[in-house]
């Protein structure tokens, strides 16, 4: 039989899974980076396809985040008092896995296209893509905010042993 999980071995699950997109975002732009400042991948790449590459970002990347932040809102809802906090967990873990990958899709097209065209300021996409990942991380705080928990739901979060019910 398995052990019950526990508030904190969930949010240990859940920061290790989210913060493992954001280290493989920043350990591929700081690859980027290096390649490009010591010269290791050199191309020809037409000036326009730099703009076009830029104006699919500037576009991209508020998208990107808008459909991660409404869609995020969208799958959670406004969940039942009635549903057990286990359920209304899992069902926060999906919608912030789908609203990290839509962060985190314009953050690694930035740093493809500075590999691409040589081009270092296409890193400040990956950057920005970075610090939001920073500032919508799931704390207990931000759970219990955006599930609406209800106070006795609260303090099974906050309690590290409890188990999820």
């Amino acid at each position: 039989m398995l052990p019950a999980t526990t508030s904190t071995s969930f949010l240990t699950a859940l920061n290790l899974l989210y913060f493992s997109l954001v280290f493989v975002m920043a350990t591929f732009g700081s690859v980027v980076l290096f390649l490009n400042l010591s010269g290791g991948v050199s191309a020809e790449v037409d000036e326009e396809f730099a703009t076009l590459l830029r104006y699919i970002l500037i576009v991209g990347l508020p998208a990107g985040l808008a459909a991660g932040y409404f869609l995020f809102k969208r799958l959670i809802g406004s969940p039942d008092s009635s549903t057990p906090l286990r359920e209304k967990l899992f069902k926060y873990q999906n919608a912030l896995l789908i609203r990290s990958a839509l962060f985190e899709i314009p953050g690694l097209f930035g740093a493809v296209s500075a590999l691409i065209t040589m081009d270092n300021s296409f890193l400040l996409f990956t950057g920005i893509a970075i610090v939001m990942f920073f500032l919508f991380r799931p704390t207990v705080y931000s759970i219990t905010t955006d599930l609406n928990l209800s106070q006795s739901d609260r303090l099974i979060l906050e309690n590290p042993d409890s188990p999820l019910i």
